[in-house]
């Protein structure tokens, strides 16, 4: 059990997430987060994290190290010549195992769906994104690899990563209302075969790459 202030905190996190997934981020007040956490103190979102940007990147940042450890876990397993849909699978697995092990109902997909709409949300995940600690085998998108060029590689990486968010968002909330009852070991296998289909797809015009910002795969 942790201290009144972490559990004051993971409470704050909680309601934050809930009410950015229903209602958008720029949509919810900070005073409308803290009420929602039961706590009486209206500052408390200064308190704890600094203001509303710390409050973002902490939601930005909830679970990464699990995440971490378990990409590292599955990449020391990987053959000596890893093929797309393994790095794939090291890559996108532990999110899935991440949104498996959330209680019902769960928002973190949904969470992260409504990063895209606000510039000061994607700023915050594009830099942890960057400061990742990723095994040297997952950088697979820092140059070219299996003959697609980096360029290829990096505008599928972003549209794989909007791909994979808005699955994982109907996924979450289908099974918030019991309307889906596969599951999220499904979902996931989905998710990695046309994923790395994706990556690994012939490439007709290498200098035709659609220039996407510069952001890692999730």
């Amino acid at each position: 059990m942790g201290t009144h202030s972490d559990r004051a905190r993971e409470a704050l996190l909680d309601a934050a997430e809930e009410l950015f997934a229903r209602n958008g981020i720029d949509a919810v007040s900070n005073r409308r987060i803290v009420e929602h956490a039961g706590a009486a103190n209206h500052s408390a979102i200064a308190y704890h994290f600094g203001g509303r940007d710390g409050l973002l990147r902490a939601l930005v940042e909830r679970h990464h190290d699990e995440m971490a450890e378990r990409r590292r876990e599955l990449s020391s397993q990987l053959s000596d010549s890893p093929n797309i849909h393994e790095l794939v699978r090291c890559r996108l697995q532990p999110l899935i195992e991440v949104l498996d092990s959330l209680p019902r109902p769960s928002w973190r997909a949904q969470f992260m769906s409504q990063i895209s709409a606000v510039p000061s949300a994607i700023e915050v995940a594009t830099e942890v994104a960057r400061e990742a600690d990723l095994p040297d085998e997952l950088r697979f998108i820092n140059g070219e690899f299996e003959g697609i060029p980096e360029s290829v590689l990096r505008g599928r990486a972003y549209l794989l990563g909007s791909m994979v968010v808005g699955v994982c968002a109907d996924q979450e909330a289908k099974m918030n209302e019991d309307a889906n009852k596969g599951s999220w070991e499904q979902v996931g296998r989905f998710l990695i075969d046309a994923a790395a289909g994706m990556l690994g797809a012939p490439v007709t015009d290498p200098k035709g790459a659609v220039r996407y910002p510069n952001v890692p795969l999730l």
